[in-house]
C-alpha cells in the first residue's frame, strides 16, 4: 500500500535543501558531449535542462508537502490502482464521465491491469478524496500521453472509493480524478484540468506559496551555480580584442572611409536606386552543346 509521503517540513530552510539537492544531483550527472559545440557547453546546457526536468519532481513534492503541513489530509504519492475488468469495460464503452462520477467498482475485483497515480488526497472528515496526474506544464504533453493520462484517471476514479476503504481510510462519499497543470500548457481538456491558480480554492488550503517558494530557491541555487558551470566554456574562448577580427561567411566590412566614397559615386547610387528588373525577353536559340554540332539533339554531326 502507498504510504503518506512528502515534504513535511515547509520551512525556508527545508526549501533550500530540497532546491540544493535538485541542482547537486544534476551537477552530478554524467552527459555525453556533443560533437558541436563540444564537452563543456554540453555538459552545461545538460545540466540545465536536467534541473528544469527535476523541478517537475520539486512541483509534486511541494503540493504533496502543502497538503500534508495543514494536517487536514492524508497524502499518498506514486499510488498503484488496479484498473478491474470492468472498469476497462466501462471505459471502452466510451460512456461519459456523467455516467462514470455515479459508478463505484470493487478494487479487488479481477484486475485487467494497473495504473499509477502521482497523487491520491483524501479528506476523512469530509469523506472526499481525489486521485491527481501532476504536470509541470511548461510546454504541451503529446497527445497520446495525454490520452493515456485521462484514460488511467477515469480508470482510478471508478475504484478510488473501494481502494480507501480497504486500505482503512474510511468510506468516501465523494471521489474525484484530475490533472494538475501547474503552469497551464500540458493542454489537456479544462474539465480535467486544474491550474496553479486553481490549487487553493480546490484543496481549501495554501499550496500554491509552498511550491512558489521551492522554485524561488531553486533559482537561487541555479544562479550560484552558472559560472560552475559556464566558466570553463568561457575561459576556453579567445579574448575579444585578439587583433584577428575576421569576416564571417562572405561578408565584406566596409571603413568609414570606403563607404563614403561609395555613397558619393553616381554609378553606385543609380545602381542601389534603380527599379527591379527582370531578366528581359528569353530566345528560341539552343545553346552548342559539347560533342554535337546540329541544332537537334541526337542528332551525329555530319
Amino acid at each position: 500500500m502507498a504510504k503518506q509521503l512528502g515534504l513535511t517540513d515547509v520551512s525556508h530552510a527545508a526549501l533550500i535543501r530540497a532546491a540544493r539537492e535538485v541542482v547537486a544531483g544534476a551537477l552530478a550527472g554524467d552527459f555525453p558531449q556533443d560533437p558541436v559545440i563540444g564537452p563543456d557547453l554540453s555538459r552545461a546546457i545538460s545540466t540545465l535542462g536536467s534541473v528544469v526536468k527535476r523541478h517537475g519532481g520539486l512541483i509534486e513534492l511541494g503540493i504533496a508537502g502543502a497538503l500534508i503541513a495543514s494536517e487536514r489530509f492524508v497524502v499518498l504519492t506514486n499510488v498503484a490502482l488496479p484498473v478491474t475488468k470492468g472498469a476497462a469495460q466501462l471505459l471502452d464503452a466510451k460512456n461519459s464521465d456523467q455516467a462514470l462520477a455515479k459508478i463505484r467498482l470493487s478494487a479487488d475485483s479481477e484486475a485487467d491491469g494497473i495504473v499509477n497515480v502521482d497523487l491520491v488526497v483524501v479528506d476523512p472528515e469530509a469523506k472526499w478524496a481525489g486521485a491527481y496526474e501532476i504536470k509541470r506544464g511548461n510546454g504541451a504533453t503529446e497527445h497520446g500521453k495525454r490520452r493515456q493520462s485521462i484514460h488511467k484517471l477515469r480508470a482510478a476514479r471508478l475504484v478510488l472509493e473501494s481502494y480507501l476503504r480497504q486500505a482503512g481510510y474510511g468510506t468516501m462519499e465523494t471521489c474525484t480524478s484530475g490533472v494538475i497543470d501547474y503552469y497551464g500548457a500540458a493542454g489537456f481538456t479544462p474539465e480535467f484540468t486544474l491550474l496553479r491558480d486553481e490549487l487553493d480554492d480546490h484543496f481549501g488550503v495554501p499550496v500554491v506559496a509552498t511550491v512558489d517558494a521551492m522554485t524561488s530557491a531553486l533559482q537561487e541555487e541555479l544562479k550560484a551555480a552558472l559560472p560552475r558551470l559556464f566558466g570553463p566554456f568561457l575561459a576556453s574562448l579567445p579574448a575579444p580584442d585578439d587583433g584577428e577580427r575576421r569576416p564571417t561567411g562572405n561578408a565584406i566590412r566596409l571603413t568609414a572611409e570606403m563607404t563614403e566614397r561609395a555613397a558619393m559615386d553616381p554609378a553606385v547610387l543609380k545602381t542601389l536606386t534603380a527599379p527591379p528588373t527582370g531578366p528581359g525577353r528569353g530566345t528560341n536559340r539552343r545553346r552548342p552543346v559539347h560533342g554535337v554540332a546540329s541544332a537537334e539533339f541526337g542528332r551525329p554531326p555530319h
